[in-house]
């Protein structure tokens, strides 16, 4: 998506977004898709949902953590690269910050019960942004029977062990078989509706 300069977000806006996203997007990863949604789409509308999907799906299959890969891939696609430079300044400084203090007061108090109890609650919760997020990218991104089939046999593949990477090497090959397919057959029927116009009309003179 082609953006003019005077339409393009500000670097300070796109680093600030991120600046106070990132400490309270707990979980990370997939757990912070939601707060990106809420902010880039609902608040900032610097892109629509499937905009923001595309490019979370990138996100999740590059190397890395998704959260930081979100960001960069979010500045680049709405700044350039001083875009992406901001925009994952913005995630990567305060995240330091705040493990380097979780990591402190864990260290001090891992043993307390009520803190054990704690991290229990948090990985719930977690659990939930992350199935929350599922769903939204999964209502987004299944459109038919081709995209629920490629889903539903990269789960099953997923519990077998099979390496992530082929899951998604192997999901975008039949997606660009079938597409090329699709755009096949198109023209096979237009260049069919054409000789039959073509017979017609020739008829008609008779």
């Amino acid at each position: 998506m082609n953006r003019s300069p005077s339409s393009s977000p500000r670097l300070i806006a796109l680093f600030w977004s991120f600046l106070k996203l990132a400490p309270i997007s707990f979980g990370g990863g997939y757990a912070t898709f939601p707060a990106l949604e809420r902010e880039i789409v609902a608040s900032r509308k610097w892109m629509n949902e499937e905009e923001l999907q595309e490019t979370l799906s990138l996100a999740a299959a590059a190397p890395g953590g998704v959260a930081v890969n979100a960001s960069f891939l979010i500045g680049y696609r709405l700044g350039g690269l001083k875009g992406a430079a901001a925009s994952a300044s913005g995630a990567i400084i305060p995240t330091c910050l705040v493990v380097i203090v979780l990591f402190l007061l864990y260290h001090r108090f891992s043993d307390s019960l009520k803190v054990k109890g704690a991290l229990r609650g948090i990985g719930w919760g977690i659990v939930a942004m992350i199935l929350f997020t599922v769903f939204r990218l999964g209502k987004a991104s299944i459109r038919d029977t081709l995209t629920l089939a490629i889903a539903m046999i990269s789960l099953i593949l997923l519990f077998l062990e099979v390496h992530p990477i082929w899951l998604i090497t192997g999901g975008a090959a039949v997606s660009v078989l079938a597409t090329l397919g699709g755009v096949k057959r198109a023209k096979s029927l237009q260049a069919g509706q054409s000789k039959a116009d073509v017979d017609n009309s020739y008829m008609y003179f008779i």
